[in-house]
């Protein structure tokens, strides 16, 4: 019964968080038609900005951020981090928590992403007897790895605008900008829109396609995401946000500091690290 109960809040956080961070299958008002979808569009391209972005953030190699918003039915997180920059590939780690209800008490959660490799450890999840840590790989055929790993290569894309934006900057537009503030520093805030349909032709990684290809064959014509720079052109803050019918409304805003400050991100102890496995029904017993 307990393992039932496990697998139900897995299958519950999977979902919510999938759908949170642009796996949406709700319906959608209907994609515009080829005619329509054939007139230019007037909106400034943000491949010359985007381009820049994800060149300044290479450079400096590392960052600090401060994680706050609404997973919706899972409830709100508020979390400190840091995250690596390393070739194409971005290492982070996570402590923060999570609150379902505000008459509930919140819950420890701890997250580290290595070489594509998850580890997450919190109580709403716990991977086998005598293990803190839950190991989730993107090739892993245990139940955690094969149901969360999409969400956290989305969670990560959600949280780092690199990972969000390279291979599809030829298919963004700027919506508006406008300058602003963040900490008290000047700032511009662009509104972006990823044009979903011709993410999915130009997109560099075949996951990535197939991920676009999906949104757009579901209605969804375009993702919105708001990012934040300083004079420099280095992100201040970056935002998402979008209304889930399974899991209400959903956002995430990440505010970045310390940028190439040096920063240590480790894999927990191997004795400490276990898999979440999906129950298996008792075998029938025969009759007597």
């Amino acid at each position: 019964m307990l393992r039932a109960h496990i697998r139900t809040a897995v299958l519950s956080a999977g979902l919510a968080l999938i759908s949170t961070l642009g796996a949406c299958s709700a319906e959608q008002p209907p994609r515009p038609s080829a005619l329509m979808a054939a007139r230019p569009d007037p909106r400034p391209a943000a491949d010359g900005v985007l381009s820049q972005v994800i060149g300044k953030i290479s450079e400096r190699g590392s960052v600090r951020t401060s994680v706050r918003g609404s997973l919706g039915m899972v409830g709100e997180l508020t979390a400190e981090g840091v995250v690596r920059y390393q070739g194409s590939l971005a290492d982070l780690a996570f402590d923060g928590r999570t609150r379902a209800a505000k008459n509930q008490p919140p819950q420890h959660l701890q997250l580290s992403i290595v070489d594509g490799v998850g580890y997450l450890k919190t109580p709403l999840v716990p991977p086998e007897p005598n293990k803190s840590w839950l190991r989730i790989a993107p090739d892993g055929m245990d139940f955690g790895s094969r149901l969360l790993s999409p969400t956290l290569d989305q969670l990560h894309a959600a949280i780092d605008p690199r990972a969000t934006f390279t291979g599809v900057e030829p298919a963004t537009r700027i919506q508006a900008s406008a300058p602003d503030t963040v900490d008290g520093k000047p700032t511009t805030r662009y509104e972006l829109r990823i044009i979903t349909a011709q993410a999915a032709d130009v997109a560099t990684d075949p996951q990535q396609r197939i991920r676009f290809r999906q949104v757009a064959n579901s209605g969804e014509p375009e993702l919105g995401y708001q990012l934040w720079l300083d004079e420099s052109g280095l992100p201040t803050r970056f935002a998402a946000s979008q209304e889930v019918a399974q899991a209400g409304q959903v956002s995430l805003t990440s505010t970045y500091r310390d940028w190439g400050a040096p920063v240590e991100i480790r894999v927990p102890p191997i004795e400490q690290v276990g898999v979440f496995q999906e129950a298996t029904p008792r075998a029938q017993q025969p009759p007597r």
